[in-house]
């Protein structure tokens, strides 16, 4: 009998605003991935929608709350180390209030990049700069699929 992998949901979302995408900053002083850049978000709590979780993770990581998100991409994906595949669902927005603010108990800072330097950025998950590529070259706004599972390397080792 094959063993079961349980899932973790969890959430992303992508903010646009003037050519630019709100990401957050690792700090360099973390074990796991420092300075690295991620989308605000994270995990669905119980009896939370997925646009529900979110909106409030990023208010929580940025201050800012979306507006009328969309969801654009569903993801699954594998990484070597933990023994779990994360369902991801990534939101995007583009009207949202509130001020930028800091967290620092989450050692990261929000910071707004252009779009092009941050599919460059070294540091930039590549599951997040091939879901950024997918969204910002799609010409429509349906909803994407995605399947990968990461190496030791955090490069994309299979795709389905």
């Amino acid at each position: 009998m094959k063993k079961t992998v349980p899932f973790s949901s969890t959430t992303n979302m992508l903010i646009f605003e003037k050519g630019k995408i709100l990401l957050i900053k690792r700090d360099e002083s973390l074990k796991d991935f420092p300075g690295w850049l991620m989308l605000p978000g994270g995990k669905q709590e119980y009896n939370e929608t997925p646009k529900e979780a979110a909106i409030r993770e990023t208010e929580e990581e940025t201050g800012l709350k979306a507006s009328n998100p969309k969801i654009r991409v569903v993801a699954t994906h594998y990484h070597y180390y933990k023994p779990k595949t994360y369902l991801v669902y990534i939101f995007t927005a583009s009207k949202y209030a509130g001020t930028l603010i800091d967290i620092e108990e989450d050692k990261g800072t929000p910071v707004w990049m252009p779009v092009k330097k941050a599919l460059n950025h070294p540091k930039l998950y590549p599951d997040l700069k091939r879901h950024i590529r997918m969204i910002t070259n799609s010409k429509s706004d349906k909803l994407m699929f995605t399947y990968h599972k990461f190496n030791s390397d955090l490069k994309i080792e299979e795709e389905r």
